[in-house]
């Protein structure tokens, strides 16, 4: 009968130290779960209030710089108009052309801008301020 020999006793040295540790799983209770969501919503409530807040004064700012442009807009179209009855009555003027001209360009009218400064370049073609513009408005 074959006797079984028995296992070397061989103690194993381990790599890493003996201390294993319990790390506790920590709960809320009930009470301190639905503080903690009350405080959340809070804290996002009061974020977004104030991204609100902010894209109001933003609005109400950019409503007020449309209402400047449109006054400055109509107080140029009003130039327009007074220049026009100038011209009426001075027909043969370069400087009242260009003046319409540039109020013309202002306004973002080029093909009136254009014509307006043909006019005054017809009257004097070495006009210098007169080719200026018209290099801008694309003659």
């Amino acid at each position: 009968m074959k006797q079984k020999l028995s296992q070397p006793h061989a103690e194993v040295i381990a790599l890493f130290p003996k201390n294993i540790r319990f790390i506790p799983d920590y709960t809320f209770s009930e009470a301190q779960s639905h503080s903690i969501k009350i405080i959340l919503v809070s804290i996002v409530s009061v974020f977004l209030l104030a991204l609100i807040f902010l894209q109001s004064v933003a609005l109400w700012d950019n409503y007020k710089q449309q209402e400047l442009l449109l006054q400055n807009r109509q107080q140029l179209q009003n130039e327009v108009n007074y220049w026009e009855q100038i011209a009426n009555k001075y027909q043969g003027d370069r400087d009242i052309f260009y003046r319409i001209g540039s109020i013309e360009y202002k306004l973002g009218n080029t093909a009136a801008s254009q014509e307006y400064v043909k006019k005054a370049l017809q009257l004097d073609p070495n006009f210098p301020e007169g080719r200026v513009l018209g290099a801008h408005v694309g003659l």
